[in-house]
């Protein structure tokens, strides 16, 4: 890294009449940040401010609906004139950094009607969800009229958009939302002026284009965000379908255009963004052989790739996403070149996850920055007074804690058992699609260090050395203890627990049992199986990995059965023998499985001896991360960074 120039990402470019001072573009995310009704507060306005502080070029602001009536939940909005005044502190902020701000209008297909939210489409094709993969209701089809009706939305919007500040308008065409919902035959079999070939296909966002020319005036910059292609789903649009688009597009007054990918259904885990940076790339690579309007390239890009891509001609601008989400700086720490101090994104796809499946008022997150949509709140400010901070436990939880004190001016020593930071991160990074939690540990070494922290390795603390280092305040993150099951037969020579098996202190038969069928059961039997092992999974409830979200537990499972592992489940298991385990299933059937090694997978408990031993003894104490609760990573690190700024 430390060799590239980064050259090209740092030229200036234009759209229409817009300069970009570079070409790091942030695509529109969704964030579910907006307040009631749509309006945008100040917690999105921190959000995309600090972006915008740390050097991005072109901020695109998330999909905002362009209509009270197909306004959700926590989603922006542009769907009344009122809304306008929160918008211009939005683009104010961002203008303040020269950095140029557009906002993306996406009718996400939902609409309230009669009191209720229904979808609607094209036509009433029923599609799996996008993200589930399951089958959902018919939706309404519009009308003709309604269609125009859709079209003034986006007029509206675009000028509102206008009035608010922002120097353009993205159309969001992509993702199988209504615009491209239109777009694709898996979603559009209408007869009418709308339907059939790919020209009235188009129809729709012509129609839109033309309206927002009109209707903002024809030196507002706007363009479309649109599949390349689509995956995992019959009679998806094509690439050379999308050829056959482009035109029409930049005829109709876009003035570049945005290449992602996708469609209906399983589109996350069959589409290669799910694993492979850069893959949507050659889609924009396609655009570029059509048109000469500026191409924005997007799909897990990092900066040697957005290098390389603009170098050889596959883009003109290059969309960087859930890395500014991770590093808000990230920009001018890379053109700094302070390369060291970037954090990176592991790839986790919590943001999404979470956002999607968990609880929609927090809106999105970042398992590895805590500040992310809390950058006032959780904003690291001098201490009033310097402490003697002791932090025992070198994990997530234990890390972020020293880290964020040691910066506030407290002297911190942290105690680590074992030879290396990390804590249990270091078997976390083990298992297949998990590999990039490895430079997340290299990077909080670093900053460990950075900040000052005293770090005593292979050092396993006691009460009476916590205690002789005359501490101010004690926090104590020592993680868990894999949780043995009762099960007659743990005690004998061929079981061996989930995690020693994927550090390496535990060695495996070729036939292994896995007894525990959740995440890290089955990430444990993907581990083995992709070695050459034969492994069969047995999970008590009646759902394999249930504490995993869909996209990346539907991917885990679809790993394990192109390896031909066994998974019973509603199985309780009654034994484990000298050559096996007898179990029984939910019937009442009998079950033996042989096995040479049997892994124990059932989970954890908080290991807080060390707390219990020092109650009393310190005057602050602090319990953390999984010593307090056994949980994921993003909890530990919150509760790290939280007690940072407590301390």
């Amino acid at each position: 890294m430390a060799t590239v120039e980064f050259s090209r990402l740092f030229e200036p470019i234009n759209i229409g009449g817009m300069p970009i001072k570079n070409r790091i573009v942030m695509p529109p995310i969704g964030t579910n940040y907006a307040e009631d009704g749509g309006a945008i507060g100040q917690r999105a306005i921190d959000y995309y401010e600090a972006r915008a502080r740390g050097g991005v070029g072109l901020i695109i602001v998330e999909g905002s609906a362009p209509s009270m009536q197909s306004t959700m939940p926590h989603q922006a909005s542009l769907g009344d004139d009122k809304l306008i005044p929160g918008w211009r502190k939005l683009t104010a902020a961002i203008h303040k950094y020269d950095a140029r701000v557009a906002i993306q209008i996406m009718h996400s297909t939902m609409e309230h009607r009669d009191r209720k939210i229904v979808q609607v489409a094209p036509s009433p094709v029923v599609v799996p969800a996008r993200f589930t993969g399951r089958p959902g209701s018919p939706p309404v089809e519009l009308t003709g009229e309604e269609i125009g009706e859709r079209v003034v939305w986006f007029a509206s919007a675009a000028r509102r958009a206008r009035e608010a500040g922002f120097d353009g308008v993205e159309v969001h065409g992509a993702h199988q939302y209504l615009v491209a919902a239109f777009l694709s035959s898996a979603t559009n079999r209408r007869q009418d002026r709308y339907g059939g070939p790919i020209k009235n296909k188009a129809r729709f966002v012509v129609e839109i284009l033309h309206s927002i020319r009109q209707e903002a005036g024809p030196d507002f910059p706007v363009w479309v965000r649109l599949n390349g292609r689509e995956w995992g789903v019959e009679d998806g649009i094509t690439i050379e379908e999308t050829r056959e688009v482009i035109p029409l597009l930049v005829e109709a007054g876009a003035q570049a255009i945005h290449v992602s990918g996708y469609g209906a259904g399983r589109f996350i885990t069959t589409a290669p963004i799910a694993d492979t940076p850069g893959a949507l790339v050659p889609l924009a690579e396609e655009v570029k052989k059509v048109t000469d309007v500026p191409v924005i390239g997007v799909g897990r890009l990092d900066f040697e790739l957005g290098e390389e891509f603009l170098e050889a001609g596959k883009a003109d601008l290059i969309a960087i996403g859930r890395r500014l989400m991770t590093e808000p700086c990230l920009t001018r720490k890379m053109s700094e070149r302070r390369f060291d101090e970037v954090r990176p994104c592991i790839g986790c796809m919590e943001c999404i996850e979470r956002l999607l499946f968990a609880q929609w008022g927090e809106g999105v997150i970042c398992v590895v920055n805590p500040m992310l949509g809390r950058e006032n709140e959780c904003r690291i400010e001098p201490a009033a007074e310097a402490k003697n901070v002791v932090v025992v436990g070198g994990g997530p939880a234990g890390l972020q804690a020293a880290i964020v004190a040691a910066h506030r001016g407290h002297r911190v020593t942290l105690f680590e058992r074992e030879l290396k930071l990390g804590g249990r991160l270091n078997i976390a990074a083990r298992p297949p699609f998990k590999g990039d939690i490895l430079p997340w540990i290299d990077y909080l070494t670093r900053e460990t260090a950075r900040a000052g922290v005293a770090v005593r390795l292979s050092t396993a603390a006691d009460p009476e050395t916590v205690v002789a280092t005359n501490p101010d305040a004690v926090v104590i993150a020592t993680g868990s203890i894999p949780a043995m099951p009762d099960i007659p037969g743990t005690d004998r020579p061929l079981v061996v627990m989930a995690e020693d098996v994927l550090s390496g202190k535990a060695e495996t038969g070729q036939e292994v049992v896995i007894i525990g069928g959740g995440m890290v059961g089955c990430e444990t039997g993907h581990y083995l199986a992709a070695q050459g092992n034969t492994v069969t999974i047995l999970e008590l409830l009646p759902r394999m990995a249930n504490d995993m979200f869909y996209m990346t537990r539907r991917r885990l499972m679809d790993a394990l059965r192109s390896h031909g592992v066994t998974m019973l489940t509603g199985v309780t298991c009654e034994e484990i023998s000298e050559d096996g385990v007898s179990a029984i299933t939910t019937e009442a059937d009998r079950v033996s499985t042989g096995a040479d090694t049997v892994v124990i997978a059932t989970g954890y408990r908080p290991d807080e001896r060390l707390y219990r031993a020092l109650e009393g003894r310190v005057s602050e104490l602090y319990c953390i991360g999984d010593s307090a609760e056994p949980r994921r990573i993003m909890e530990a690190v919150r509760e790290g960074h939280r007690t940072g700024l407590t301390l």
